[in-house]
């Protein structure tokens, strides 16, 4: 009988030990969730009140935008040009309006090569432009920049005079360098080059301030107008106004075709 006693008291004794430990147990098991749980509600109160805010701040008629403001160099663009794409977004909220619409209607003026819009606290729009530098006429109805893009300007305010350069579509750049070789070469000799074209062909032709036009042909380019810069000044230059054409495409000369009433045409 004691062996059953003793057994009744040990299965009592570990019953005592059992329950301190399933207490200390549960409270390690939900700690971390209920820590989790008070860190989700407070993102939610977080959340909720963003929303709140950004809704307020985001009603008609709050924090209205009201100036513009416009950094850059302007030659032939002019504040009155952007005036009323820009109007129209004045009077809407400071963070709702849509920029990136204003800065693509703004971007469509030919004039404009690269531009910036942004908000500027509180009530501004910021407009960071660079205007395209031109750098002449191409062809008929176009014009060329610094870079060889073509656009077509509905108002040209910068005064001139500016070259006319026409050649085949991708040839912009070169003949940007073409007309700046031919200058470097041709003015000290008081040749003043206007107009520069490239036919279709790939021939050269040469119209000078006084009205002479000069044919280069396809090949030999840099050689035949070095031919011209040596001989204008000692054969051609006291009867420039009398002639209407040189042709350079020989090999060690030139011909001349005179202006009407002038003597025929000759060689040299």
């Amino acid at each position: 009988m004691r062996f059953g006693y003793r057994q009744r008291r040990r299965g009592a004794t570990a019953l005592r030990h059992d329950t301190p430990v399933a207490s200390g147990t549960w409270k390690e098991a939900w700690r971390l969730p209920l820590r989790w749980l008070g860190v989700a509600l407070v993102l939610a109160a977080v959340g909720f009140g963003a929303r709140v805010a950004n809704e307020k701040l985001r009603e008609p008629g709050a924090f209205p935008l009201r100036q513009v403001r416009i950094e850059g160099e302007l030659r032939n663009l002019t504040e009155a040009d952007l005036q009323p794409i820009v109007r129209g977004y004045l009077g809407q909220n400071f963070f709702d309006a849509d920029l990136d619409a204003l800065h693509a209607a703004l971007a469509t003026n030919p004039w404009v090569e690269a531009i910036a819009v942004r908000r500027g606290w509180p009530d501004t729009i910021e407009i960071a432009l660079r205007e395209r530098v031109a750098f002449g006429y191409w062809g008929e109805r176009e014009m060329v920049d610094v870079n060889g893009h073509r656009f077509r300007p509905a108002a040209l305010r910068q005064p001139g005079p500016w070259p006319r350069l026409a050649g085949p579509d991708g040839h912009e750049k070169d003949l940007i360098g073409t007309y700046q070789q031919i200058r470097a070469l041709l003015d000290p000799v008081g040749l003043k080059l206007v107009k520069l074209v490239q036919d279709e062909r790939r021939a050269w032709w040469l119209t000078f301030d006084s009205g002479l036009e000069v044919y280069v042909g396809r090949e030999q380019f840099e050689r035949r107008i070095q031919r011209l810069a040596r001989v204008y000044p000692r054969l051609l230059a006291a009867q420039a106004d009398r002639i209407a054409v040189v042709d350079l495409r020989y090999v060690n000369g030139f011909a001349v075709r005179w202006k009407s009433g002038s003597p025929n045409p000759t060689a040299g």
